[in-house]
């Protein structure tokens, strides 16, 4: 009965820096960066009240199998 807001992910080279410049553009940081498997990620919500997740892979991508399980 409650509508969800679509959640938007994207791939930058640096969580951190990509949060601040949508900071200085009026954006601001909904969930602090924290540490993921494959490096970092942080919460924003745009100028227009939209909410992005930003990800790096800093610590490189996971290792898979041949049938592309995380190992």
């Amino acid at each position: 009965t409650e509508e969800k807001q679509q959640e938007i992910d994207f791939l930058v080279d640096s969580a951190e820096a990509a949060a601040q410049r949508i900071t200085e553009a009026g954006g601001k940081i909904i969930v602090p960066p924290f540490e993921i498997q494959i490096g970092w990620c942080v919460v924003v919500q745009d100028p227009f009240g939209n909410p992005l997740v930003l990800l790096d892979m800093s610590k490189g991508p996971l290792t898979t199998d041949a049938e592309g399980n995380v190992i």
